[in-house]
């Protein structure tokens, strides 16, 4: 995808910027996508089910002990199979969903708790509401269930969590890479592999050739294949090849590497990961491989998106409406006129658009042109200083989100000055314009809110890891990350 930037009027061109801005773009480097998703084995998946259904039927029994003071086993048993046992159900259902048994989003252990306390709060919602309209089952004990589920799941998850981080840390990964060498330093950089991981590159000009004249059959142990010996005896896990084997020679290969406990696996180096999905399929006997479009760029994402963006928007302008008109008094008493600031952002597919803010800065904060703002700039006002570090001068960007130009979730919108350089050293760049920019998003909940020009490649790979991976729960589960950060966890 190759979007063109239009400049508007007035807006200075990079030349215009200071110096010492520009060298600070211009060591911007690409950085490494962040790894996909792990997707869980289906032994995980078993351990991970049973510690929720464990920890649940626990939450259940605490809550009601609680609230009713059934404590005997005969009274919870009888309680857990005639309505606690559709709680914990539709708890279970609602984890299967959103993913938290296919795959991992959580960066951390604290990750792991946000998304569980979002699953569980989502799964109580339709509950709450239809025994508040039905009575005959305490609303209370409902809520004390959710809030000992939230301890006893998360913390359990959490704990596994951290646990299986440990133990991957402990088994490093021993990859050899066969095939030709340009394309073995190309997936090498590709590749997501943790501290103390080695490499052992074979450096193979023509596979075919070495398969040729190899006599295949019986238990046949490959001997005659001089890469696949070498890989073998240095001890490798997983050996990956740049160049797909002969048919006849798989079966062999395959059967081999499974004595060995080698995962064997093809890496064509023009087959990675970008902005378009990838399967493979059959065609009679011929196999391909199909590109596709990615989940957030099809229609029903969009639509499904916007719905989201507009309920969140609108709910949260009529609940906030008298903090904003009191923080737009505050603003003008401060330093007058105007309240709001526009400036002009790149957005989806590349469209320009006037970003909205409350004034932080000085009236004359860009006389000199551009400048890239830091922490504790001394451009800002008074009560925009605050307001900066607090993100609360964000809040006028809900009308941008009513308006179609932002999404609540997604990429921060770039200047357009800026995005023409970064479009320059970062080759994947343009990906973050597939979707609409957003209020907050991926990488402002895991790195510091204020960053720096050379931080915009490990940016990059945040937002290109948004794209790439969206789902409504990924939505929900940044943004209810960023307002608890925002209430318990003092602004960066």
């Amino acid at each position: 995808m190759d979007v063109k930037i239009p400049r508007p009027q007035g807006e200075p061109k990079i030349s215009t910027l200071d110096p010492a801005l520009q060298l600070s773009i211009r060591s911007a480097r690409a950085t490494r996508a962040k790894a996909a998703p792990r997707t869980y084995s289906r032994g995980w998946k078993f351990a991970l089910f049973a510690l929720d259904v464990s920890m649940l039927v626990l939450a259940v029994y605490i809550a009601g002990g609680i609230v009713e003071g059934r404590w005997t086993f005969q009274q919870f048993e009888h309680d857990l199979f005639h309505y606690s046992i559709w709680l914990i159900a539709i708890w279970l259902v609602i984890f299967e969903r959103v993913g938290l048994y296919h795959r991992s989003f959580a960066l951390s252990v604290r990750d792991e708790f946000y998304y569980t306390f979002l699953a569980l709060i989502i799964g109580v919602l339709p509950q709450l509401t239809i025994f508040t309209i039905v009575p005959g089952i305490s609303r209370l004990a409902l809520l004390a269930s959710l809030g000992c589920a939230i301890v006893a799941v998360g913390l359990a998850r959490a704990f596994v969590h951290g646990m299986r981080n440990t133990a991957e840390r402990g088994r490093p990964r021993r990859i050899a890479i066969v095939g030709h060498g340009d394309r073995i330093s190309s997936v090498a950089q590709s590749l997501s592999m943790a501290d103390g991981s080695v490499l052992l590159r074979l450096d193979i000009p023509d596979i075919d050739a070495t398969v040729q004249n190899v006599a295949f059959g019986g238990r046949a142990g490959l001997e005659g294949i001089d890469w696949f010996v070498r890989a073998r005896e240095w001890g490798c896990d997983t050996l990956l090849l740049t160049e797909v084997l002969p048919p006849h020679v798989m079966p062999h290969l395959l059967a081999v590497a499974a004595q060995h406990n080698i995962k064997f696996a093809f890496a064509p180096p023009r087959v990675q990961v970008h902005a378009y999905s990838l399967s493979l399929q059959l065609d009679g006997q011929q196999a391909l491989i199909v590109p596709s479009q990615l989940r957030s760029c099809t229609p029903t994402a969009r639509l499904l998106k916007r719905l989201l963006d507009l309920t969140i928007a609108s709910t949260a302008l009529i609940v906030l409406w008298p903090f904003l008109a009191l923080t737009a008094l505050i603003v003008w008493l401060d330093s007058g006129r105007p309240i709001l600031y526009r400036q002009t952002r790149v957005g989806r597919d590349g469209e320009l658009f006037d970003i909205l803010k409350f004034r932080s800065m000085r009236t004359d904060a860009e006389a000199s042109g551009p400048t890239w703002v830091s922490s504790g700039d001394s451009r800002a006002t008074r009560v925009g200083g605050f307001l900066r570090r607090t993100s609360l001068d964000e809040l006028p960007q809900l009308i941008n989100v009513i308006r179609g130009d932002m999404s609540v979730v997604g990429p921060r919108p770039d200047r357009p000055m800026y995005v023409e350089e970064y479009r320059k050293l970062l080759p994947r760049y343009d990906e973050r314009h597939l979707v609409r920019p957003g209020i907050t998003g991926w990488s402002q909940v895991h790195m510091k809110r204020v960053t720096m020009p050379e931080d915009e490649g490990e940016k990059l790979s945040y937002d290109l890891f948004y794209v790439e991976n969206w789902s409504l729960f990924m939505d929900l589960s940044v943004i209810f990350k960023t307002a608890f950060e925002f209430l318990f966890r003092r602004a960066e």
